[in-house]
């Protein structure tokens, strides 16, 4: 795989050389460039069919090594060889392991994912930064008055960064409860500044004070977030070695 800078924290590491206590939450950083082959030979048949379905090589190569990567990861922890990995689906399409020994989360952007895993329910996103001429419009529909104003108070290169920050905690949330497009991001509050946190719910579905929101950000291109349902987890940082 092509180099991606990404921060320091994040070392390299290979599926099955890593072991995970009850209190962590591992983070790897997968980069997807470089040649797919090796890792669309451990999709599954219904996966093989989904990537089909992508019209561009490029995101064909991405689904690919990212699918293929998680596979790896998952099989390192659970002693088994990547095909035999087996997944269901929730209520609302997240992917699950069956048997639930552990949980885990994937979000891509640009050429990198970011694979979470943990013993207790988690979501993770990850956004490659980009100038949005829409980023107003954008936090305005989906944002909550709260943040919003946090959000207006901040200019330039500020601005976007917390933009980015609150989304990501936001996606990051809403993937760890499974719910997808179908719950209103403007349902519950979450940090903009360095220091992630949740910190408010106005539909009374969670109590804030239950939940951490982590900065998983894996280098100075992307901002990537972490929210799990387990109090002050130990998080570690791995970059995918084969």
């Amino acid at each position: 795989m092509d180099d991606l800078p990404l921060h320091d924290a994040f070392g390299v590491a290979a599926p099955g050389d890593v072991t995970m206590a009850n209190d962590e939450a591992h983070v790897w950083a997968v980069p997807l460039n470089g040649d797919p082959a090796a890792f669309g030979a451990l999709l599954s048949d219904d996966e093989q069919k989904r990537l089909q379905r992508f019209r561009f090589a490029d995101h064909q190569r991405r689904y690919q090594i990212g699918h293929g990567a998680l596979r790896r990861i998952l099989g390192g922890y659970l002693m088994c060889e990547p095909r035999e990995v087996a997944f269901r689906q929730g209520p609302r399409g997240k992917p699950y392991l069956r048997g639930d020994e552990l949980h885990f989360n994937l979000s891509h952007s640009g050429k990198l994912a970011l694979i979470a895993v943990s013993k207790t329910e988690l979501g993770v996103d990850v956004e490659k930064v980009r100038h949005l001429g829409s980023l107003t419009s954008i936090a305005e529909r989906h944002f909550s008055k709260t943040e919003f104003a946090a959000l207006d108070e901040l200019d330039g290169d500020a601005r976007q960064l917390a933009f980015y920050r609150c989304w990501t905690r936001k996606e990051a949330y809403i993937k760890a409860l499974g719910e997808g497009l179908s719950m209103a991001l403007d349902t519950f509050d979450v940090s903009l500044c360095e220091a992630p946190k949740f910190l408010a719910c106005h539909d009374g579905r969670e109590d804030p004070a239950k939940w951490t929101i982590a900065d998983v950000s894996p280098g100075p291109e992307y901002v990537g977030a972490l929210a799990t349902r387990h109090l002050g987890p130990k998080v570690r940082f791995f970059r995918f070695g084969a």
